[in-house]
């Protein structure tokens, strides 16, 4: 008789304790492309953040710019009009009031930048209804240049009424 031969069980090692080569290249993979759209966020984020201070520095600047000239006499002569067009009054940028070159100071001699202001200034007197007779059309405008030689420009505009007692 013969006898049965046990059956040899193949001893296969299914030993998980680690990462295959492979594995770990394409983990590397996955996470270097993560880093980078990190770091193109992050670029976008900043380049966001200076156009949002250079805007609201223009705002700014307009906006008091406004309030001074909303200040002044109706007679003054920073607020003599004209029929449309108006007249524009555009300061030179070393008295306009404003930091031209980013650096921190305002009006320094010899200040040159890419940033300007202006004002236009329509005598309304004839031209009502719209906008009434015995007011003035002020629109302040700030332009500037971004890095990338773009132009931007934010306008502010209000009617002036002549006061009771201005003549």
């Amino acid at each position: 008789m013969s006898k049965k031969q046990p059956i040899r069980k193949l001893n296969i090692c299914h030993d998980n304790q680690g990462f295959t080569l492979i594995e770990i290249m394409v983990a590397m993979v996955i996470i270097a492309i993560g880093m980078l759209s990190v770091a193109a966020l992050q670029t976008t984020a900043t380049k966001g953040n200076i156009s949002a201070n250079r805007s609201t520095r223009a705002f700014t600047w307009c906006s008091d710019r406004m309030e001074v000239l909303m200040r002044l006499p109706y007679t003054d002569p920073n607020l003599v009009g004209a029929p449309p067009p108006g007249v524009t009054y555009a300061p030179a940028q070393i008295v306009d009031g404003i930091d031209n070159d980013h650096d921190g100071r305002i009006d320094e001699g010899g200040e040159s930048g890419n940033i300007g202001i202006a004002w236009t200034v329509v005598d309304n007197d004839g031209v009502a209804p719209n906008p009434p007779e015995f007011t003035k059309t002020i629109t302040v405008t700030v332009t500037w240049q971004t890095p990338m030689g773009q132009q931007k420009t934010i306008n502010l505009r209000t009617v002036r009424a002549r006061n009771a007692t201005a003549t």
